[in-house]
């Protein structure tokens, strides 16, 4: 006799940098998620998709919860609080190799105001003796309080992340196949294509380039052997437009190798990058401009 089939969402919620996106990437086996060792770098709420057995968990990325400086931040937040809505299970992660924050405490504050069960996550445990794990729980319960679970994992290096499924099938609430069996992910190509264009430039760029930047497809043509994408990226600066571009455009064109190489293995597809940095003056604090990038600002 087969089990009875299982299904639901669960939504990964965390200050900025704590590890959501590394460990939906090594959950997934599919790079989705933009990695960086900056914080505030998932703008979106990212859709991926788990499916084995008896189960399919659907986990909902989110962007770091904070409180914002700027409209782009409040859009971040109120992402990442709205997808705490109509899930069977959220998902708490922490570092573990840093004390319990003011940021901590203000997205256990968030979190508990919705009636879903939750899940404490103690991420980057590999960095940690025993004797500092069993004192991270204890500072968890002084200062966040009692959770219905807590997991101790290491997203980075895929240990104990099959405690996360385990305790997951727990809550699924759903007998019903949300996704075809080999999906994992309902983001949008166009978006992995900005997503990772973003990654590279956050990766070479480093601290010269915080988060003041932004990208867009503007034109996309698409024939049997290759699909071509005219990219605008946006900073806030003219020094930032020159860091990215570099001497004699050594910068962008290191940009455009790594992301058409990833993009490729991603879309099964030749690709040719086209890539444009213009200034967009304080972008992150206008409306207008959020919304046509697509965050959309309540």
């Amino acid at each position: 006799m087969t089990k009875p089939f299982k299904s639901g969402f669960v939504a990964i919620v965390g200050r900025p940098n704590v590890g959501k996106s590394t460990f939906m990437n090594y959950v997934l086996g599919q790079k989705i998620a933009i990695m960086s060792d900056k914080a505030q770098t998932t703008r979106n709420k990212i859709q991926g998709v788990y499916t084995k057995d008896d189960a399919q968990i659907v986990f909902l990325d989110t962007p770091g919860i904070h409180k914002p400086k700027h409209l782009l931040g409040e859009h971040m937040t109120n992402v990442a609080l709205e997808a705490l809505e109509n899930v069977d299970l959220i998902m708490f992660m922490l570092d573990g190799t840093q004390e319990i924050s003011t940021g901590d405490i203000f997205v256990n504050e968030n979190v508990r105001s919705v009636k879903t069960p939750i899940v404490l996550v103690i991420n980057k445990i590999d960095k940690m003796s025993d004797e500092e794990i069993e004192e991270k729980k204890k500072e968890i319960r002084e200062k966040l309080g009692e959770f219905d679970e807590i997991i101790t994992l290491t997203a980075e290096y895929a240990i104990g992340i099959h405690k996360i499924f385990e305790v997951a099938k727990k809550y699924l609430s759903n007998d019903v196949w949300f996704y075809p069996e080999d999906y994992y992910t309902d983001l949008p190509v166009n978006k992995i294509v900005v997503e990772t264009v973003r990654e590279k430039i956050l990766h070479h760029t480093k601290d010269e380039i915080p988060h003041s930047v932004a990208v867009e497809i503007i034109n996309v043509e698409t024939k049997p052997t290759i699909r071509k994408y005219d990219i605008n990226i946006y900073v806030e600066r003219d020094s930032q437009k020159g860091i990215i571009i570099g001497k004699d455009g050594a910068m962008l064109k290191k940009i455009g190798i790594e992301a058409r190489r990833e993009i490729e293995h991603l879309i099964d597809l030749k690709v040719n990058l086209k890539l444009w940095v213009k200034v967009k003056k304080k972008w992150r604090k206008n409306k207008k401009f959020l919304d046509e990038m697509g965050y959309k600002i309540k």
